[in-house]
């Protein structure tokens, strides 16, 4: 199966989503972005997944999907989104997690 990488972002400045697409265009990956601002559905499955329109949203897609390739993991009670590797879908995400989830899904070469 061919797999995308697709970040969920806003078009308004971010830290999370400036140091994400840093890191992201740092290690030559490629990815997709859908400004959840401009695009309500992309801003819905956000909510759905996260609990509210966190940006970056991170996910692994089929090749022109926009949906996680599984469902990602629930968060567990009380859990913060925040750098949580569900799986399939990675919330503002650090430099490091961000690394092991792309490592862990092929999308970057271990290092």
């Amino acid at each position: 199966m061919e797999k995308e990488l697709i970040v969920y972002g806003r078009t308004f400045p971010c830290p999370d989503l400036m140091r994400s697409e840093r890191f992201l265009q740092s290690k030559q990956v490629s990815y997709r972005m859908i400004h959840i601002d401009e695009d309500e559905n992309a801003g819905t499955l956000v909510e759905q997944w996260v609990g509210h329109r966190s940006v970056p949203t991170i996910v692994v897609a089929r090749k022109g999907d926009i949906a996680p390739i599984e469902e990602p993991q629930p968060l567990p009670p009380g859990r913060s989104a925040r750098s949580f590797d569900r799986g399939t879908l990675i919330t503002e995400p650090s430099d490091e997690a961000l690394s092991k989830f792309l490592q862990r899904h092929g999308l970057m070469p271990q290092s």
